[in-house]
């Protein structure tokens, strides 16, 4: 083949492959610097809450929730995180698994922790020293304002007041029925679905390696490194067969 069909020929290619490796490098560039500033800017710890991004994980939260009423307001628990009305006010590391009406108070529980909130829902207290792991139901003792806190060998009483923590036995144990919360409400909060270990660094970081594209993420970014590879290679045997003419 002669250099001058040579050069042309690569130049033909050489272009074609740019284009196509271009938008798998703008892919890597633009993913690679804000992986570069998450930390700074948060994304390291900041839930996703773009719902058709949870969607592409197979997350997707319920269509419908329920919580106990409590001075005209609704109090729902949605996994991780507890919600007076649409607003979000409190979240636990595990999820949460009992919300109880006091006279002048609301306390809610997850695994680890027992907050206590005012009427208003101002949080007054998180009690994270229990006296056992693993917390598994919050109730009220039938006819007072005090706690139950159950465990799978043995149920505690909780003061609201005094934060004094009890072991007893044969105590009635009174748990809050949960009713329907208002369609409105509902869809409010499904829009601030979250799931607490999805952030935006995970979500950039698998979209950096190609892994949210699925399956076949792997080879298109092994493609991407493949077309660069040819055009470095064109590239210079094109620059060799013209300085050498």
């Amino acid at each position: 083949m002669k250099r001058a069909t040579l050069i042309r020929t690569l130049w033909h290619w050489h272009r074609r492959l740019g284009l196509v490796a271009c938008v798998i490098l703008l892919i890597l560039s633009v993913t690679g610097i804000l992986l570069n500033h998450s930390s700074q800017l948060g994304w390291d710890r900041d839930p996703i809450s773009t719902q058709w991004i949870l969607h592409s994980y197979g997350f997707e939260g319920p269509s419908e929730y329920e919580g106990i009423q409590h001075g005209g307001s609704y109090w729902i628990i949605s996994g991780y995180q507890l919600f007076l009305d649409q607003t979000p006010i409190a979240s636990c590391n595990t999820p949460l698994h009992s919300v109880v009406e006091l006279s002048e108070m609301v306390a809610a529980a997850c695994l680890e922790q027992v907050m206590l909130f005012t009427g208003e829902g101002d949080l007054l207290e998180t009690i994270s020293v229990l006296p056992q792991p693993g917390l598994k139901s919050l109730g009220k003792k039938r006819g007072e304002d005090v706690l139950i806190l159950e465990y799978p060998t043995q149920r505690y009483t909780l003061d609201p007041d005094s934060l004094e923590i009890v072991p007893v036995d044969g105590v009635r144990n009174e748990v809050s029925t949960l009713v329907p919360v208002p369609q409105s409400i509902s869809e409010s909060i499904q829009e601030q679905f979250r799931v607490k270990d999805l952030t935006w660094e995970r979500f950039i970081l698998d979209v950096h390696a190609g892994r949210w594209f699925g399956g076949w993420g792997w080879v298109l970014m092994d493609l991407g490194g493949l077309l660069l590879l040819l055009l470095a290679i064109s590239g210079v045997v094109m620059y060799t067969l013209r300085r050498t003419r």
